[in-house]
């Protein structure tokens, strides 16, 4: 079993449902809050306006996410992650070429898994790498995986940003239970002697089997073990790795 500690210094948890989207966010030595009407034209406002303009939904949240766990100029290593990808825009390239029609620059650009974190990486001047995940039902555990190896080999810190938003129409049969999306987005920092004792876990491996929770739901549950600190452990569990969660007391 290997144990790592680290420090989740700053988190944000966007959920959107067919009315309405909520954000929840906290950062070390704060409450968590709650916001209300996320919607797409609430989302990204850190974005200037011109990059702002090329993102749709997707671009957005995870665009929030980033800016949520940001802190000033620094200039983190970045973990992007998402089983789906952007699905809209690559849906509509694949009608262009289906009909004949000549493809849009704009949607062929940003349909790309990380387009995202180089709209980011201009808007905040981040320099430092940035890796993409997509694995199927193990999205967020092989992005958690790569984020604390990250961390441990570069000293931190490293955001790591999840978002899948519900499938087109068209592929709805692929997976039934994906009822609206959301974005998480999770820096880390390396455990130091000023850390405060309540963002500090210890992650530790295990036994990984075949479970069958989507990554949106383990994204649920992991930002509502966030928020609730009178919990102190919590499991990932997939195919091809597991990892349980301890909180410092």
């Amino acid at each position: 079993m290997n144990v790592f500690d680290a420090c989740i210094s700053r988190w944000a948890f966007w959920d959107s449902h067919k009315d309405h989207a909520v954000l929840e966010c906290g950062t070390s030595g704060e409450f968590s809050q709650t916001i209300h009407d996320m919607d797409s034209a609430a989302l990204a406002k850190g974005i200037k306006p011109a990059l702002r303009r090329r993102l749709d939904l997707y671009g957005r949240a995870a665009a929030e996410m980033l800016s949520r766990t940001l802190k000033g100029d620094d200039n983190p290593h970045i973990v992007f992650a998402s089983r789906h990808g952007n699905l809209d825009r690559t849906l509509k390239l694949i009608h262009q070429v289906a009909t004949d029609e000549l493809l849009s620059p704009a949607d062929f650009g940003m349909s790309v898994h990380n387009a995202l974190v180089g709209i980011a990486s201009i808007n905040w001047s981040i320099t430092e790498s940035h890796t993409a995940i997509s694995a199927g039902n193990d999205t967020l555990i092989s992005a958690l995986t790569e984020t604390l190896c990250q961390l441990g080999d570069t000293g931190g810190p490293v955001i790591l940003v999840y978002i899948d938003l519900v499938l087109p129409e068209i592929y709805q049969d692929v997976e039934l239970a994906n009822i609206h999306g959301m974005a998480l987005g999770l820096r880390f920092e390396p455990t130091t002697d000023d850390t405060v004792v309540a963002d500090t876990f210890s992650f530790s491996t295990m036994p990984a089997r075949d479970a069958a929770v989507s990554p949106r739901d383990q994204a649920r549950s992991l930002a509502h073990y966030l928020q609730a600190e009178d919990t102190d452990e919590f499991s990932l569990i997939g195919k091809s790795g597991a990892w349980n969660l301890i909180r410092h007391d």
